[in-house]
């Protein structure tokens, strides 16, 4: 069986406009993952956090033969020069909770990964005490995960939001399987109806993020061919 290159991301929004076409798709909302496969590629989703990308990668290798793994989705910028919707191919990943350091294939910038959805004041001492450029919860996880099977990493990271942006708490929402408990999220916003713009743009923001970074990888698959 042909080899292809597992593409893992946490929620199956960061990839829908990747795979909308890919001719295999098997999800389960109530498990909280989804498996879409083509020629080139077989892509994954179990939820947000390094337990979850690890599960989503034992879903790829079950389905046959892997030869490059690459960690995609949404990221926080961690400095001001950085603009929402910025494609970045870090060529640095840092586990922040250990220290450990992971080099890409290619690529330039540092991103560094935590367990939890960072807030402006945790991005600011991000920034100044990684050096690094962005912020998300499972790069580093893949990395050491494709390190161990001796695989070629690369990641490929979109910015969801930007330094100074100030987001609702997001934490609370995050349910058993790492997902996104958007129900319990809609019910919170309707009781406080100024965070209603902030949301109306968030998801905007993440819908443009995600036909990006689709049109980056769809391109990236043809020049892997």
């Amino acid at each position: 069986m042909k080899s292809r290159i597992a593409i893992l991301a946490a929620l199956p929004r960061e990839i829908a406009p990747l795979v909308r076409d890919w001719p295999v798709r098997t999800a389960s909302r109530r498990e909280g993952f989804l498996i879409a496969e083509c020629d080139r590629a077989i892509a994954t989703c179990a939820g947000m956090g390094s337990e979850r990308v690890t599960r989503a990668l034992e879903m790829a290798e079950a389905r046959g033969p892997l030869r490059m793994i690459l960690s995609v989705g949404y990221a926080g910028a961690l400095r001001s020069n950085i603009k929402r919707n910025s494609l970045c191919w870090p060529a640095v990943v840092i586990e922040a909770r250990t220290g450990e350091h992971y080099a890409s294939g290619a690529g330039s910038g540092t991103l560094v990964t935590v367990d939890h959805v960072v807030n402006h004041e945790e991005k600011l001492h991000m920034a100044e005490r990684w050096s690094a450029d962005l912020v998300d919860m499972e790069t580093a996880a893949v990395a050491r995960l494709a390190q161990m099977r001796g695989l070629p990493f690369r990641a490929l990271r979109v910015v969801s939001d930007e330094a100074g942006e100030v987001l609702p708490d997001l934490n609370r929402f995050t349910d058993p399987h790492g997902g996104f408990r958007e129900v319990a999220f809609a019910g919170h916003v309707a009781m406080r109806p100024w965070l209603i713009p902030v949301v109306v743009r968030m998801g905007r923001h993440a819908t443009r993020a995600s036909k990006k970074m689709a049109q980056e990888l769809q391109e990236f698959l043809e020049r892997a061919e």
